[in-house]
Parts: structure tokens; sequence; C-alpha cells
């Protein structure tokens, strides 16, 4: 990390700790409080294990323990009321008495009930004050941490993916660092249109840049949500609507906000322990141990609740071996059908890599809320954690006989391999407060992403053949001059390093007020400043140097630079910054009992490019208590990435002997404004959404909303103009002056697109004899279109060049159709006394993947998930599968894109190539 930035974080951790000691010294002034607790049983007398118990008004909150008990220290004297929510049971309110600084015992009796669980207060969607996602203008999706736990997935991308159909999760490999830190996808749109917060607080993205097309558009970069221990998770809130005017640059897609567990809870653990069993000549793989818990400490009035996180997982492979070539003698294994006939040299099979990499994550967090005052309405709050990853990935096999190998290092050939360390931390802070009527909130937040590319089981070939002594000659050519690298040849390389920095600090308030309308108005505004920085840091020398060693063959000169990746060279190294300031104002009011409006206007300024404004106005109207409906217009925005603006990667070959670059370059690079390349503008999106939410009895709701996304000068990584491929684009580089650049490919405000889709959600509860049975349906349809693309720069325009346009077919395909325009779920679980079962059925539609030697379509699937579990008295035990019937999407059949067969299936698949997931996991409450 540089040193400016260990002493920024240095400074933040101080500031916190100084003010963390001055509430702790000052919660030894005892207020007036007693202590609340008791027992929590159904009408049956049995024990009920993880109750949630709230205090109102004064952020107080525990769950009940494997005895069914509860404690709840630091409880204001006087009326209070205590609220109680259970899964699978009526919710109860009781008003309690408290004495100070007694124990006063309330035990609970709760009925089981087919209702839907109480509404939950959301940190999204609205400024104003709301009990019910169902009350807000704009859909927004709540995901308990009992729907969590049972999808059967650890990672908190793989959870949301399963849980709603608007997110996509794709599966890749042979991406560089995308394999490790893989995105996920809202509504069909970028990783980037997607807005993640932590307790209502902005998210910082990761420092890598995706260039590859599986999935995700390129050119952009997410938020790792997989940096971050699932353990700590209360619950997701999906806003599938725009909301740049409420929440800054990003949302345009919508925003997925994770709510932090807090209060007393007693210690838990959870465990998970699965493998593939894939079958189809494939080998059971992919072996996943994951172990994750948290515990919540009453902290004088308030508390401290601490998770971490454990994740192992085995590499998983679904590539088939190679016959096309044969070892240094020049003798071939025989394969037919994905299978080896019959095996004939020392080269491994398969020899590639098409799966998942290995992983192994350490996560951990904490939430901490302490009051300031005995009535509650003063809190400090502060949150963070840290997250160290270690992952694999691979790219293509280089051959015995390639001419980037070396038969005297790697006799049959070599797998080079990707082992980054991604290094992930964020420290949030603030105060809630009521300044008279006003409801106020300042808070800070910092949040940092490293990613560094270490690279092993490779090799630079033009450093030569020795591991030893150097013999590379430089560029005379002759050994033992004065410009020879001096280095020998090496297998791993530190290739260089990506860094990402985000501050936030924000101030906002809200009160209702009089304006002579028929209700009071919420009004709501703020203010926030962001500053970030974005590094790119060049890798060892060995990692980019030519060395112009001639290949083993003699034939020319070998490839400079690390093997698989070259590192990043000193000309590609920068450091880069940039502020923005923003405001906003917010408006809600009921014109009559039945009807809600909603407006809001934001204005935004970034010192690199400028004024952003965006407006939005939702309603809703509710002319029976059943019967919802609603809708919104807004306008959005999103800043280009520092990222997009200032990566550089480049790549050094040779041609005719002499040596050339390839690679993606800033807009501010010479060779990029040759062909066009311009100052990167922010994106703008117009948004329109309505519909409605009926709820004919208690137990049943269905919510149904259309949406409509227009994206303007939309960015992303434009064509590669490359000059082996193009006489017309050589002769421009060569007339330029770029005699050492060869193809030019840079990010770009490309296209316009559009976007149409629907939502349909509907959630069902009964009674089932003794038990209760839940229903739940969920259908997203996307379809995104390009509805403007730039013409071909200036430059080449009349020439005989073969481009026509700004986009290459893979690219527009990215956009279009990498995507199922499809996906739904129905998913129903079952619970009787101790044991639970759940089944869920997820339909994927067909989408069109390939490169530029042919894009195919791939079919629909449909994936079946089962699980079955039983409570012992403090251990839930649970048996289960994903795609328990082991379906695979559909295999390539354009043989350009198999890599001489080896890759058969998509890279990407909405639900990845792996086949059937076994699991057994366990949730242990420990008493305390």
């Amino acid at each position: 990390m540089p040193e400016s930035e260990v002493r920024q974080v240095g400074r933040w951790a101080a500031a916190t700790g100084v003010v963390l000691l001055l509430i702790v010294g000052a919660g030894e002034v005892q207020a007036q409080v007693g202590t609340l607790q008791g027992s929590v049983t159904d009408t049956a007398g049995t024990l009920v294990i993880g109750a949630l118990l709230t205090v109102d008004g004064t952020g107080l909150r525990t769950s009940s323990t494997a005895r069914g008990r509860y404690s709840l220290g630091g409880v204001p004297a006087g009326r209070q009321v205590l609220r109680i929510r259970a899964l699978g049971y009526a919710p109860e309110s009781l008003l309690v008495t408290i004495v100070p600084s007694q124990v006063s015992e309330v035990n609970v009796v709760v009925q089981r009930s087919a209702y839907q669980l109480a509404p939950v207060q959301t940190l999204i969607g609205s400024r104003a004050r709301h009990t019910a996602a169902e009350e807000l203008a704009v859909p927004v999706d709540v995901y308990t941490v009992e729907e969590l736990k049972r999808t059967g997935s650890t990672e908190t991308t793989q959870i949301l993916a399963n849980l709603s159909p608007s997110v996509n999760f794709p599966k890749q490999a042979v991406t560089d660092g995308t394999e490790i830190v893989r995105p996920f996808t809202l509504r069909g749109l970028s990783p980037d249109h997607s807005l993640v917060m932590i307790n209502g607080q902005r998210r910082h993205t990761t420092s890598l840049l995706n260039v590859f097309s599986n999935g995700s558009a390129p050119g952009s970069s997410g938020v790792d949500l997989n940096a971050f221990p699932s353990s700590a998770i209360e619950r997701i809130e999906v806003l599938r609507d725009g909301a740049s005017t409420q929440y800054g640059s990003d949302a345009i897609a919508g925003v997925v906000n994770l709510v932090l567990r807090e209060g007393q809870f007693s210690p838990f653990i959870n465990t998970n322990t699965g493998q593939y069993r894939p079958g189809k000549n494939f080998q059971n793989d992919g072996t996943t141990n994951d172990i994750n818990g948290g515990v919540g400490f009453k902290l004088g009035r308030g508390s401290l609740s601490l998770f971490g996180q454990y994740l192992n997982r085995e590499a998983t492979n679904r590539a088939c071996p190679d016959g096309s070539f044969g070892d240094v003698n020049g003798i071939a294994d025989s394969v037919a059908n994905c299978r080896v006939i019959q095996k004939r040299n020392g080269v491994p099979q398969p020899n590639v890599h098409w799966g998942d990499g290995l992983e192994r994550d350490v996560h951990t967090f904490a939430n901490l809320r302490l009051p300031l005052n005995t009535d509650g309405t003063t809190e400090f709050y502060a949150f963070g954690g840290y997250s160290d990853r270690d992952g694999t990935g691979n790219g293509f096999f280089r051959k015995p006989q390639n001419s980037r190998n070396w038969a005297q290092i790697y006799p049959l050939g070599f797998l080079p391999e990707f082992r980054p360390n991604v290094i992930d931390y964020s420290a949030a802070g603030g105060i809630r407060t009521s300044l008279g009527a006003w409801a106020a909130d300042v808070g800070a937040n910092y949040g940092y992403n490293g990613f560094d590319f270490n690279l092993r089981n490779t090799l630079n070939s033009s450093l030569g053949p020795s591991l030893t002594t150097p013999t590379a000659p430089g560029a005379d050519g002759i050994l033992g001059t004065s410009d020879d690298p001096g280095i020998p040849n090496q297998t791993s390389f530190d290739a260089g390093a990506l860094r990402r920095g985000e501050f936030n600090l924000s101030a906002n308030l809200s009160r209702q007020m009089e304006l002579g309308l028929a209700n009071p108005v919420n009004v709501a505004f703020g203010v926030a400043f962001r500053s970030e920085q974005y590094e790119v840091i060049a890798g060892e020398r060995a990692s980019w140097i030519q060395g112009y060693h001639k290949t083993a063959d003699s034939s020319g000169l070998a490839q400079g630079g690390s093997s698989v990746f070259q590192g990043f060279a000193p000309s590609d190294a920068s450091k880069n910054s940039r502020t923005n300031v923003g405001a906003y104002v917010d408006l809600e009011t009921n014109l009559s009992p039945n009807f809600l409006v909603n407006a809001a206007g934001r204005v935004e300024s970034y010192s690199d490019f400028g004024e952003a404004i965006t407006g939005k106005a939702a309603f809703r109207y509710q002319p029976d208590p059943k019967f919802v409906w609603r809708g919104a217009a807004s306008t959005g925005f999103r800043a280009p990435s520092l990222a997009q603006s200032w990566y550089s990667h480049t790549t050094t070959a040779i041609q005719n002997g002499v040596l050339i670059e390839v690679g993606n370059f800033p807009v501010t690079n010479r060779a990029s404004r040759i062909f066009g390349a311009t100052p990167l503008q922010e994106e703008k999106s117009v948004n329109l959404s309505t519909g409605f939410a009926y709820s004919p009895t208690n137990n049943l709701n269905f919510n149904v909303d259309y949406y409509h996304i227009t994206i303007k000068d939309r960015i992303l990584l434009g064509t590669t103009y490359d000059g082996t491929s193009d006489p017309v684009v050589a002769d421009i580089l060569l007339d330029s002056g770029l005699t050492q650049i060869a193809g030019v490919q840079f990010p770009t405000n490309a296209l316009d697109t559009k976007t149409d889709g629907i939502d349909v959600i509907g959630n069902y509860r009964m009674v089932a004899g003794s038990g209760t049975l839940d229903v739940s349906l969920a259908f997203n349809f996307t379809k995104n279109a390009i509805t403007r693309v730039d013409p071909l720069p200036a430059i080449l325009r009349g020439t005989n060049t073969i481009y026509t346009d700004a986009l290459d077919p893979v690219s527009i395909n990215t956009i279009e159709r990498n995507r199922p325009n499809q996906r739904s779920s129905f998913t129903a679980n079952y619970a009787i006394s101790r044991l639970h079962a759940l089944g869920r059925v997820s339909n994927f539609g067909n989408y069109r993947d390939g490169s530029v030697d042919g894009i195919e379509t791939f079919g629909a699937k449909t994936l079946f998930d089962g699980e079955i579990g039983y409570r012992f008295s403090a251990i839930n035990v649970s048996v289960g599968a994903r795609n328990m019937f082991n379906v695979y999407p559909d295999q390539v059949t354009v043989a350009d894109n198999t890599n001489n067969g080896t890759f058969i299936y998509p890279g990407a698949s909405p639900f990845g190539y792996n086949g059937r997931f076994v699991y057994v996991r366990s949730e242990i409450l420990l008493s305390r």
C-alpha cells in the first residue's frame, strides 16, 4: 500500500479511536436504565430460537438464544414497547414498564401464523420513514437472513443471484483478474450501473477493470460483494429503479443495500461444506469449506457486533483433453469425446483450465451502535471490515514447441497461472441525532481495494532458457554488452498492481413540515463530498522487459514480458485522483389518504469532467387497501470511473524484428487521440417505470413492474484498431511516427442503449397441517438494444479499412444478448416443528456468446435445487443440492471458439458450467 494511503487510513483509525474512547468514557455516566429479559415460546410451549426483539425508539435489539432466552440491557426507564418478530409466527408487541437499575422478567408467547413477517424499516427507496417496502413509490425487494441461508451458497453475490432474477452473476474463466473478482449485473446493464451500499452508505468499487466480454461489459468496474462476511448480513434490500437523484452516480439500474446485523445476540457459527459432482467424464472437484459466524455484545447502552468468515474453495475444471499437439518428440495423445483414449506422452491432461479458480478468503467485519442519550434520539455508529483474498486463474496452455516456451525450463509445456492477492478494507462512522424537529445524520467512510497481479508457472521467453545465468543479449543482439538486461529467466513474477481508494463525507437532514397541503411534507436535503484515488503500479523489471533473445528455433525474436499477462510497464504506471461535491433535495407527501407523491433533485460537480443535474418524480396511488399502483420518472448519470480514464496496459511483441506495443491506452495517450479518443464524459440516463402491488389476502401478494431505461454516451472499451490485421491502420501509425505501436484500444462514450423489462414477484404463505408453507415466484424479462454507435474515427473514414464502426461484433453482443432475456424462479419452503424442506426451480432463457470467429445462440435451461434440514436443541443441520439434476449449458459448436475442442461450454453461461453441487450446512447457536 502506498505510504500516503497508510497515513490516511492511520489518521482515520486514530480519529475513530479517539471518538470511541470519548463515548465509552461518557457511557460511565449511567442514565436511568434497567434490564429486560425473559423467554420466547410458542403457544405449545416450544422454545423459539432466533426471534428478533427490539425496543421502539432506542436502537436496542437482540435475538433469542438456543435456550429461547433473551436479555436487553440499558433499556430507558419507564413505559416501553417491546416488539417480537420470528419467521413462521405472527408479530407481537408488548407494553412493558422498566424500573431503574432493576431486571424486569417478561416472557413472550408467539403464535404460529401463515401471515407474512411484520414489515421492516427499509433504508433505501425513500428519505421519509416507512414501515414496509410496500409503502414506497418504487419497488424494493427485501431478502431476510433466513432466505439468504437457504440458498445453500456462501458467496454474497451468488446468494443475491439465486434470490433475485434481476441479478446476473456469470462464472468466468481465462479472463485475467475478472475470474477472481467476479462482478454482478442488475437489469441487464453493466456492473458499474448498480450502486452498492452498506447500511445506507456508499460502498467503494474494485480497482480491477474488466477487459473481457464474458457476461460483463468490457471496460467496467463493479463492487466486490464477496469481500464481505455473509454472516454479517441481516437482510438485503434491492431497489429496482433508477436512483441517481437520491444517491448519486452509478445508481442507473438500481441499488443493492446490505443491512448489517446489530444488537446483542448470542454467538453463532455457520458451516458449509460441499463439492461438485459433475459426471460427464469429469472428476469431483470444487470442494468448498466455509465457516463464518458472529457475536453481539452489549456495550453501554449500545452494542458491538463482530463477524468473521473463512472460505477455502478448491478449483473446478470442465476442460477437455487436447490431442492436437505432441510433446517435444511430436507424440500426441489419442483423444475423443472429451476423453483420453490412449495416453502417449507425459503432458498432463487436460492441460488447460476452464472453470472456477482456487480461492482462500478471510473476511472480518464489525458494527457498532452507541446511543448517547437516554431516549435514544442521538447515537454514534461505526462499521467496517478487512478482507484478504487469494485466488488463482489460468491462461492458455503453452505447448512444448511453442515459441513462447523454453524446453530447458518446461519440457512438457506449461499452463501459466494468475495468483492474485486482493486486499479490501473499509471504515465508516457518524452520528444520528435530532436537531429540534430535524433528524440529522452526519457521517464519513473510507474504502480501499488493492489487486496484486502475481504470476507463477510462467516465464519471460525473451530472457532465454536459463533460470540461473543471464543469457538475453539486449537490443544489439550481442551478449556481454551494456544494454544486456543482466538477469536470468524466472518462473514467477510480480506483474504490478492496481489500487483504488474512496473517501465520502455526507450530511443529511429531514423533517415533517406544514406547507399548506393536505398532509405534512417530508423535506430532506443533504450535501456530500467524495475524494477518489486510482493508481497503476508497475511490475518488476523482468515482468515487462524485452530481452531480445531469439526463439528456440532461432526463427525470430522471442516474446517479451511475462507470459499470460505482461507486467505493467513504467509507461503504464500512473496515480490520479479527483473530487466531487453534490447536493440534493427530496420532498414527499400524501396529497390525500391514498395518493403519495415524491419529487427530488440533485446536482453534482466533478473536478475532472464537470457538472451533472438530475431529477426524479414518483407517485403511489392506493384506491383500495389491497391494491397499490406506483410509477416513477427520473434522469440519472454515471461518472466515468478513474479506472476507465487512466487504466493502461501494454503488451510488447516483435513484428518483422521490431519491438511493437499493443494494448489498452488511456484516452489521453497520443495513439488513442489519433483514432478519435476524447475525454470521457458522464453517462446520462432516463428511467421510466410503473407497476402495481396486489395483496388479496394477508398471506398473498404480487408485485409487477415495467421499466424503460435509456442511456446516452455509454462507456466501454472500443474496437482494437490492429495494425497487424489492417494495413490501413498500420500506415496511419507509421505516418504518425508511432512505429512501435501496432494496436490501439481505449474506452469511449461510443454508444446509446435502451433497456425494456418487466419484473414479477409473488409470495404466498399458508398453514399446511401443523406447519407453514412459503411459496414465492420471481420472473424477470429484460431486452437491451443499441440505438447508436459512433462511426469510424475521421482518420479511417473513406479508406479501405476492415473496421466498420467504433465497436466490434463481440462488444455489441455483450451489450445486447450476452445475458438471458428471461429469468424466473419458483421456490417452496415447508417448515413443521423442527423440520424444514425447500425446493427451487430456476429457468434461464437463451443467450448468445462467442468471439470474432463466430457468435452462437445457447438454449434456455431449467435447474432444480433442494434442501432438507432439522433443528436440534442448538444446532440446525441441512443437506442439499444445487442443480441437482446436473444440467449443463449447450456445448459450443463453432470450432474456432473451443480452443482445439478443450473449451466445450460457453464462458458467459448465467449459471456456470460446473454441474451439480451437493452440500451440508449447519448453524450452531452458542450460549453465553
